[in-house]
């Protein structure tokens, strides 16, 4: 890495939040660009009743940053009794400060602030889109809709289809010595990204070293199939061929629904295939080991 390393990590959910948790161990300046199309539980139910983009994948991204801040706990707390059952203290506090300030990615500044975060979270948009896919047969619409098809998606899309980008997230992608793209849930939180034409354009033209980190576990309906290869044949389909620079796949398999991968079908892509022992005991992504491997590319 350069003398002051910047790194952007892109996508959403518990992926994305492993990824940033790796980056603190060794970037100076760390920023999060993060999907804005979840329509499921406490994100889903604030984002239809008051209007705002869904919250959840931010104040996951937000607690990863936070070091373990004795608040990183209450804003993960979810209400299990009562009208606020489902509901995280985390995604009621932005949409309290976004009802405040008028202003959701203002909102999402003031509780990275308050809980300590180290880095800057950013909505990949401001704007509210649904997320769609074209699947064998037709369509399907909303994230937990796609995310739990168990037809084959062919594609993803947003509704709008171009919702301006959030300027400070283009930014950082732009100012960035590193982009690692997830891991995550590959259509509905990393390509989900991508859709934003301002995110995916900026990422084409960035000079940063762009990482590819792919899933350590299939996902049930979402990726179920799908090797390594598919798995980046389906990114470089919605970002466009020979942007990124290098892949990093789990070795050994994570058993028994790991990713499987062909070292040589990969290598076709002209990016550099990384294998390394990534894996958590649960297969999840482990934080320090994902970060000897990212803090090594160049």
């Amino acid at each position: 890495m350069s003398a002051t390393s910047r790194v952007v990590g892109i996508g959403g959910g518990h992926g994305l939040a492993a990824t940033l948790r790796a980056l603190s161990l060794y970037a100076d300046d760390i920023s999060a660009v993060v999907t804005v199309a979840d329509d499921g539980g406490s994100s889903g139910r604030l984002s239809r009743e008051l209007g705002i983009p869904p919250p959840g994948d931010i104040r996951n991204c937000l607690v990863a940053l936070a070091e373990d801040a004795p608040l990183g706990s209450l804003y993960q707390h979810r209400f299990s009794a009562g009208a606020l059952t489902g509901h995280t203290v985390g995604n009621l506090l932005i949409a309290a400060l976004t009802e405040m300030t008028g202003d959701f990615a203002d909102a999402v500044q003031r509780a990275g602030e308050l809980l300590g975060s180290r880095g800057r979270v950013f909505p990949a948009t401001t704007e509210r889109v649904q997320l769609g896919a074209r699947v064998d047969g037709g369509t399907v619409s909303g994230q937990v809709a796609v995310a739990q098809t168990k037809r084959r998606i062919h594609e993803v899309y947003l509704d709008p289809p171009e919702p301006p980008a959030y300027p400070p997230a283009v930014r950082a992608i732009c100012g960035a010595n590193q982009v690692v793209l997830g891991p995550g849930s590959l259509f509905t939180s990393l390509i989900a990204t991508l859709l934003v034409p301002d995110i995916r354009n900026a990422l084409l033209q960035s000079s940063a070293h762009m990482v590819f980190v792919c899933n350590n576990r299939l996902q049930k309906g979402e990726t179920e199939g799908l090797d390594a290869s598919a798995h980046f044949a389906a990114l470089t389909a919605h970002l466009g061929e020979g942007r990124v620079d290098a892949i990093v796949v789990q070795s050994p398999l994570v058993h028994p629904d790991g990713v499987p991968y062909d070292v040589h079908e990969l290598s076709r892509t002209g990016a550099q295939v990384v294998e390394a022992d990534v894996s958590a005991p649960d297969g999840a992504h482990d934080p320090v080991k994902l970060a000897r491997v990212l803090g090594s590319l160049r």
